[in-house]
C-alpha cells in the first residue's frame, strides 16, 4: 500500500487549503451538522474517516466534542491511500494510516468503529469495486454502528438558465468517469450495493434491523441543493467552491489526455484526438477561473447524504427488541 501511495501525485498546500475551504463549505450546507442527526452521539468511541486527506473532519469533529459533554474520549482514525496531505504534527486522537480503500481493511480493524465517515470517493472507487469496498467497510463497523456517506455526482450540477460552460463542464467530466471505468452517477449504485452484503442467520437466533440477511440497512437518504439554501454562507460560497470542486477534476481529464498522446505507439488520428480534447479541457478551465460566462456565477448543485447502520444478530428468546433500539427493558 505505501508503494502504491507513494505512485500518488504529490499534493502542495494550495490543496490543502481547497480541503479546508471545502469542509468549511459542507459543514454550512449540512446546516452545521458534521454528524448526521439520526446518529446518536452518546455511544461513540471510535470513529474513522475514510480517504481522511488531512483529517479536516475529524479535526473539526474534535472540537465540536471538545466543547460538549460527549464523545470527550473518541478516538479518530483517518485512513488515505497517501500519506502526503497527513498534518504534520501529531493530534492526540488522532491516528493517520495509509490504506487503500479498494483493499480489504487489515484484521486489527475488524468491528472497531461506531462510525465510519466517507466523503466524495465515489471519483476512486471503479463501478466494479463498489460492492467489494462496501463489505470492506463494514467489516470494520461494530454491530450496531453507523455509516455516513456523502457524494456529489456531476450530473447533479446545473445552471438556471442552462449555459454553454454547465453542459460542457458535465460532459467531460461524465466522460473521464466512464473512462476510467467509474460509474456516471454514484448515487444509485452506492445505494445498491449498500444493500449486497448479508450476514449468516442461524437456526433461533435474528435480525430484528430488517427481518433477513442484510448485513446494513439505509436508515436515512436524503439530497441536499444549494439552491435556496437557507444559509447565506452557502449563497454566497458556493460558485468558488464549485470551482474548487470541478478545476482540479477538469485538469487531471487534461493531464490525463496530454499524457495519453505522448505516447508514440498510438496512431496519429487517436494523438490528434486527445491533443485536441485536452486543449478544450484547458481553455474550459480558464474560462471558468475567469468568470467569462456571465451565468457561471449560479450554479447550482445537489448532494447525497447517506446514513446506514451495521446489524445486530441476537437470539430470539432474548431481548432484542430493547436492545436493538438502545432502550431499556421494561421490568418483568
Amino acid at each position: 500500500m505505501v508503494e502504491k501511495a507513494a505512485n500518488i501525485e504529490k499534493r502542495n498546500p494550495e490543496e490543502i487549503e481547497r480541503l479546508s475551504a471545502q469542509s468549511h463549505f459542507l459543514r454550512a450546507f449540512h446546516n452545521g451538522h458534521l454528524i448526521h442527526p439520526s446518529i446518536p452521539r452518546d455511544g461513540l468511541q471510535a470513529i474513522a474517516d475514510i480517504g481522511t486527506g488531512t483529517g479536516v473532519w475529524m479535526e473539526e469533529v474534535q472540537q465540536e466534542f471538545a466543547t460538549t459533554n460527549v464523545g470527550r474520549n473518541v478516538q479518530f482514525t483517518g485512513f488515505d491511500i497517501s500519506w502526503t496531505l497527513f498534518p504534520d504534527q501529531n493530534r492526540p486522537g488522532q491516528t493517520f494510516v495509509v490504506h487503500d480503500a479498494v483493499q480489504p481493511f487489515p484484521d486489527e480493524y475488524h468491528e472497531t468503529f461506531d462510525l465510519v465517515h466517507i466523503r466524495f470517493l465515489s471519483y476512486g472507487i471503479k463501478a466494479d469495486q463498489l460492492e467489494d469496498f462496501v463489505e470492506s467497510v463494514s467489516e470494520i463497523l461494530r454491530p450496531g454502528g453507523y455509516l455516513q456517506w456523502e457524494e456529489i455526482d456531476a450530473i447533479d450540477a446545473w445552471t438556471i438558465p442552462e449555459t454553454s460552460t454547465a453542459k460542457q463542464m458535465i460532459y467531460w467530466l461524465v466522460k473521464e468517469r466512464l473512462a476510467k471505468g467509474l460509474t456516471p452517477a454514484a448515487t444509485t449504485p452506492i445505494v445498491k450495493a449498500l444493500q449486497s452484503p448479508k450476514i449468516q442467520v442461524e437456526n433461533g437466533e435474528m435480525n430484528p434491523m430488517c427481518w433477513t440477511d442484510n448485513l446494513l440497512r439505509i436508515y436515512h437518504l436524503e439530497t441536499l441543493s444549494t439552491h435556496n439554501h437557507p444559509s447565506a454562507q452557502v449563497n454566497s460560497m458556493k460558485y468558488q467552491w464549485t470551482l474548487n470542486f470541478v478545476i482540479p477534476l477538469l485538469q487531471s481529464c487534461a493531464s490525463t489526455r496530454s499524457a495519453k498522446a505522448k505516447v508514440s505507439r498510438l496512431p496519429w488520428d487517436v494523438t490528434e484526438l486527445l491533443t485536441i480534447e485536452a486543449a478544450k479541457i484547458t481553455e474550459l478551465v480558464e474560462m471558468m477561473k475567469k468568470g467569462q460566462d456571465p451565468k457561471v456565477g449560479e450554479i447550482e448543485v445537489l448532494m447525497t447524504r447517506i446514513v446506514a447502520r451495521k446489524a445486530k444478530i441476537f437470539p430470539q428468546n432474548g431481548p432484542w427488541l430493547s436492545e436493538w433500539h438502545g432502550t431499556e427493558a421494561d421490568p418483568e
